[in-house]
């Protein structure tokens, strides 16, 4: 017997708790889903039992509060299973939602879903990304934060983005030499432009502040419009190279500094994992100051589909704050859609959020007209520069597919493998549209034109016999062509 949920949630970071929290306060039966084993996300992510802090950070002590909030709730929770497909047959009303974990149906029915992915840092390929000792912002900030584990000893902390500030400072206080913070932007003068909107958000400049104060105090050299240009060693990292960028992401010859490191951290701001949202067909279109491809919603969070609905950063990147009032708005719409609430009572509700919501979004507007990467960075590579790690498909190769007639990432894909691997395209789909555009630069060839990966189950790798498995429990249609676009 397969439990029936009047609505699931996937993700149980900071906009899919408030999603849980509004919706099971309204009386809706909700269960949500996430493959971390603790509540919190990466933006709250809470400490292993074995450590403990000495003094809670502001934003440690809201996250404290929200997932005990969370906790009280009615709420039934997945925590350490993966969402590897979703599946509707064209009769059925309601949704199909496998799972793979310890200790968790292998399924569950719910009639509204809330995607709550988050999202996920931008890979940028250069020369030597792939060496041992290359590390996401993300990865390296769970070192630092949850397991106190410094993962080098000197280091490049190369992107573009606020959480710069944040790892530089992490590893300083770790005992790590930092070498250098390149912000591949040119912040000022066009932050000025913005200064109103950061009156609103001090909370947000004190903790840049602090950051900044730690960095600027162990004399950390913090370089604007600059970038890892490659990355040298045999069996790991030994040698950086820093460049000077022109104003498109572009390295400048001659601006170029070399240091002996260990360690580079890179984090290219963020993409929307929309994965499950490729799968079922949610209608998605391209805004690269929102962080890529991001679906089409309306002012309750509600997708194309009208029972999915997205929210938080895996729709669009806006912070944790504005993910929180989108789990809000989309909590409470469930709500009236599944009968506990009047549309009046909906209304009120919602309305009481959106001048919170109309802030954040003019904090959204800042982050992405300041720290949006720029697409001249796919210059950074070479030609044996590997661009899909997981089938090693290099630069070269996917020049000479576009040479063979190849203009989408789908056709690139065909005649390459690139995308076909483990990750399924999300550490490459960015770096190899953008070598599409920039090989096919005098057409007419846009990143909306090249399109995105194709995703179908299962959305990550599984145990063999567990498919099987799952094939015989229900008749799933894993071969059917759940996508919307190619």
């Amino acid at each position: 017997m397969i439990s029936l949920y009047e609505l699931a949630i996937i993700g149980s970071g900071p906009a899919g708790m408030e999603a849980a929290i509004s919706a099971a306060e309204n009386g809706v039966k909700t269960a949500i889903i996430d493959n971390f084993p603790q509540a919190g996300g990466q933006y709250f992510m809470q400490l292993p039992g074995v450590f403990s802090s000495r003094a809670e950070t502001e934003t440690e002590i809201k996250g404290r509060l929200i997932i005990e909030d969370f906790l009280s709730q009615t709420i039934t929770r997945f925590q350490g299973a993966l969402v590897w497909g979703i599946f509707k047959e064209e009769n059925e009303e309601d949704w199909l939602i496998a799972l793979y974990g310890a200790g968790v149906p292998k399924f569950i029915k719910a009639k509204k879903i809330i995607l709550a992915n988050g999202a996920y840092d931008t890979p940028v390929a250069f020369p030597g990304w792939t060496l041992p000792g290359v590390i996401t912002c993300g990865a390296s900030l769970i070192f630092l934060k949850s397991q106190r584990f410094s993962p080098g000893t000197r280091a490049i902390v190369s992107g573009t983005g606020p959480l710069l500030l944040s790892v530089g400072a992490h590893l300083v206080e770790a005992g790590v030499e930092v070498l250098a913070i390149c912000e591949t932007n040119q912040i000022m003068p066009k932050g000025f432009l913005h200064a109103l909107t950061m009156l609103s958000h001090l909370h947000r400049v004190k903790e840049g502040a602090k950051y900044l104060s730690t960095i600027l105090k162990n004399h950390v050299p913090y370089k604007t419009g600059w970038s890892v240009k490659e990355a040298l060693g045999k069996d790991r990292v030994e040698e950086v190279t820093i460049t000077k960028l022109d104003h498109s992401g572009r390295p400048i010859p001659g601006k170029q500094i070399t240091h002996k490191a260990d360690l580079v951290i890179s984090g290219y701001s963020l993409t929307p994992n929309t994965g499950l949202a490729r799968m079922i067909g949610c209608e998605l279109n391209y805004q690269a100051d929102k962080g890529g491809w991001v679906p089409l919603r309306n002012e309750n969070m509600q997708t194309s589909i009208n029972d999915v609905y997205i929210v938080g950063d895996g729709a669009a990147i806006g912070g944790a704050e504005n993910a929180q009032l989108e789990g809000k708005i989309a909590g409470i719409d469930v709500a009236f859609q599944t009968g506990h609430i009047s549309q009046e009572t909906a209304q009120g509700k919602i309305s009481g959020l959106q001048p919170q919501l109309k802030n954040q979004r003019r904090f959204g507007a800042l982050y992405s007209d300041l720290f949006t990467p720029q697409p001249g960075l796919i210059s950074l590579v070479t030609d044996d520069t590997i661009l899909c790690r997981c089938e090693e498909v290099t630069f070269a190769e996917v020049i000479k597919a576009v040479e063979m007639g190849a203009k989408t990432i789908g056709e690139v894909k065909m005649l390459t493998r690139a995308g076909m691997g483990n990750c399924q395209g999300r550490m490459c789909e960015h770096s190899i549209s953008n070598a599409i555009v920039e090989a096919l630069s005098s057409e007419i060839v846009t990143r909306e034109s090249v399109g995105f990966n194709s995703i179908r189950p299962p959305l990550h790798p599984l145990p063999a016999f567990y498919l099987a498995q799952s094939q015989e429990e229900i008749d799933l249609p894993l071969n059917q062509d759940l996508v919307t676009q190619e």
